[in-house]
């Protein structure tokens, strides 16, 4: 496989010894086939043999890097097997000329004859090799760029949904906490601490592709203890945890806007006794997390399904990070449920 994957900057020696070993090869072959086809004549043949390679050499060479390379880019392969027939044609031509001044060991043979045809044949068999493998060293090549694209494509997708998930995150608990420095709760200072240590975090470990679960799950526990203050007694609040954190890595914020939409689209415009229901639980490397949430009564508008700027967010990162490796159903009744199922 090295062989077709390997790429050169110039002509090293490693290079070269491939190319001299290619032509060896053939030289060796040919003089030893013919050597012991006609009586032993090794010497002449292979005198004879690599007399050829002065055709054979350029022939080869200007087919497998000039001629495939222009005419297969531009897809203009008919031109491509008229171009290979015909600098075929003229090598045969030269091959034939040069048998008059250095005959066959066995003797001269006439310019057109059933060795004419061999020659024009050998000459594309012989670089037909050389041909596949710089072809196949193109399509490896093209192949890794396009990869190396596309992950390139997704990185940078990936970038920009998680800058957009950050101000929005913050400017929505910056939003709640001014409403409880407004209305004079005592425990201000204490949700500002707390919001301390959630931007702490994503400056410092959300530019990473992956944290620690347990890190991301601290930063669950300061959002909802934010919530917890702002609502106090009024909120019904349940978060379990099941299974061993460490050791696993998830990409950051991304469970975070779920607990978020709960909140800003439920609980806030819930005036009786909001409740929101969060569980999860993280077996091997399969990791579940369930939530719900209560919605106010608000008639015929909760029949359709509210999905914020987060939740949008997060569905396309989950797309992105784990294509066929997760589920995520999101259902809206008389509450907000969300299950989500991860292959960490």
């Amino acid at each position: 496989m090295n062989l077709f994957s390997k790429e050169y900057k110039g002509w090293s020696v490693e290079r070269i010894s491939r190319h001299v070993l290619y032509w060896s090869f053939w030289l060796t072959f040919y003089g030893v086939v013919n050597g012991s086809y006609y009586g032993e004549q090794y010497a002449d043949w292979f005198f004879f043999e690599f007399i050829t390679m002065l055709v054979k050499l350029p022939y080869t060479y200007f087919i497998a890097y000039y001629i495939f390379p222009r005419y297969v880019a531009s897809k203009e392969y008919l031109r491509l097997g008229l171009s290979v027939l015909g600098y075929a044609f003229i090598g045969m031509l030269t091959l034939m000329g040069l048998y008059q001044v250095f005959p066959y060991p066995f003797g001269a043979t006439d310019f057109w004859s059933t060795k004419t045809v061999y020659m024009f044949v050998d000459l594309i068999y012989v670089a037909s090799p050389v041909v596949v493998i710089k072809m196949t060293q193109r399509y490896l090549k093209q192949e890794r760029m396009a990869a190396q694209l596309k992950e390139e494509k997704i990185e940078a997708e990936l970038q920009i949904l998680k800058n957009q998930l950050q101000p929005h995150f913050l400017f929505n608990t910056l939003n709640n906490i001014y409403g409880m420095v407004i209305s004079g709760e005592k425990h201000a200072g204490e949700a500002i601490l707390k919001l301390s240590d959630m931007i702490s975090y994503m400056l410092y470990e959300c530019s990473t592709d992956k944290v620690g679960l347990e890190k991301e799950v601290t930063l669950l526990s300061n959002y909802i203890e934010l919530e917890k203050i702002r609502y106090g007694d009024r909120l019904e609040l349940s978060f379990e945890k099941k299974g061993t954190l460490t050791g696993r890595m998830i990409p950051p914020l991304l469970l975070v806007p779920f607990v978020e939409n709960a909140f800003k689209h439920g609980v806030s415009h819930d005036e009786k006794r909001p409740w929101v229901r969060i569980h999860l639980r993280l077996e091997e490397t399969k990791l579940s997390f369930l939530l719900e949430n209560s919605l106010p009564n608000v008639g015929d508008q909760g029949s359709t399904l509210r999905s914020g700027v987060g939740l949008e967010n997060v569905k396309k990162r989950l797309e992105l990070l784990y294509p066929e490796k997760h589920e995520l159903v999101l259902s809206k009744t008389d509450t907000f449920f969300v299950k989500l199922n991860l292959e960490l």
